[in-house]
């Protein structure tokens, strides 16, 4: 438990002691830290006999199908359960969760490790150096009783989240949060196989079809693709795109890669770098992150808006803010 942050872990530890009813929400667009850290509290507050709920206003990606009691986060609520508390989690501001928002009320607690977290709960315990959501949520929850179900979801937030330790969030902290979690009897092998080789055949030539149309600027090294809308809506791709991000970024002459995904309305864009500050500029483009992976949306969907952004996104990187 980070000393400095001792106030608000205690604040969170009273309230799942003290309470019996508690509502889980996340953000949109969900990624493997938002469904462990998510999973990892709602299997604790369950198995301290608490009544909880899990919500996630967005479809859950197929890869993330066996992890413990998953069919345990609804994605469509039709009334606000009765709760006590509501914990928001790895969510930079409120918009972040979408519907869910209509679903929550005080107390709030958020837990995150944005730096552009905007603090709006009652409680907020956010950590900007911690490697994940996911990390903050295990050394919260080793209060109370956990079990191998429990800390494999949230190794799976931090493997996650941090690349398989490849990414720069990844800390001391980091490997010291992870050897705790192996205590437990985790088997970090096969977390790490379900979570970076377990693409789908359908879905793997979904990506390679991406990819036949990916571009490339090796001046600036920035490559891009777009994800039309016709792939978003195929129920093999499921919205599955880390995976992919991944793989571009292995792109020997990009530094930088850029996913556009259409949706209906917009297009939410995907940055990721290997030693650029891309969270920096999708907060200028009306987005956030961390500084190696951030997104923003883009709600102009002329012809040109594609190649007009990457010309900016190639502007902002190279300090023409």
């Amino acid at each position: 438990m980070k000393a400095e942050y001792i106030a608000e872990y205690t604040k969170i530890i009273r309230l799942i002691e003290d309470k019996n009813n508690f509502l889980i929400v996340s953000h949109i667009y969900p990624d493997g830290d938002a469904i462990g850290s998510t999973l990892g509290l709602l299997n604790t507050l369950l198995k301290l006999g608490k009544t909880a709920y899990a919500y996630i206003a967005d479809r859950i990606p197929r890869q993330f199908q066996n992890l413990p009691n998953i069919e345990c986060i609804k994605t469509n609520l039709e009334k606000r359960p009765e709760v006590e508390v509501t914990f928001v989690l790895d969510s930079s501001n409120i918009d972040r969760i979408g519907q869910a928002g209509k679903f929550i009320s005080s107390p709030l607690v958020n837990i995150d490790h944005h730096p552009d977290n905007t603090l709006f709960a009652d409680i907020n315990l956010v950590i900007p150096n911690a490697s994940s959501t996911s990390e903050i949520v295990f050394d919260l929850l080793r209060y109370f009783p956990l079990n191998r179900d429990i800390v494999s979801t949230l190794y799976y937030g931090l493997l996650s989240d941090t690349g398989g330790f490849m990414y720069g969030n990844t800390n001391e902290s980091t490997f010291r949060t992870a050897l705790e979690m192996l205590k437990y009897g985790i088997s970090p092998g096969e977390i790490a196989y379900r979570l970076f080789y377990s693409i789908s055949y359908d879905t793997m030539k979904l990506y390679m079809e991406i990819i036949r149309g990916m571009e490339i600027d090796r001046d600036s090294k920035i490559a891009w693709c777009i994800i039309p809308l016709e792939i978003m809506e195929n129920e093999s791709f499921q919205n599955n795109t880390s995976p992919l991000l991944d793989m571009l970024l292995r792109i020997e002459e990009a530094d930088t890669v850029i996913l556009f995904k259409e949706h209906r309305d917009k297009y939410r864009v995907s940055l990721r770098s290997k030693t650029k500050d891309v969270g920096t500029v999708a907060r200028v483009l009306g987005g956030g992150g961390h500084r190696g992976a951030s997104a923003f949306d883009l709600l102009d969907k002329r012809d040109s808006a594609i190649t007009d952004t990457v010309e900016r996104i190639k502007a902002l990187l190279g300090g023409k803010l």
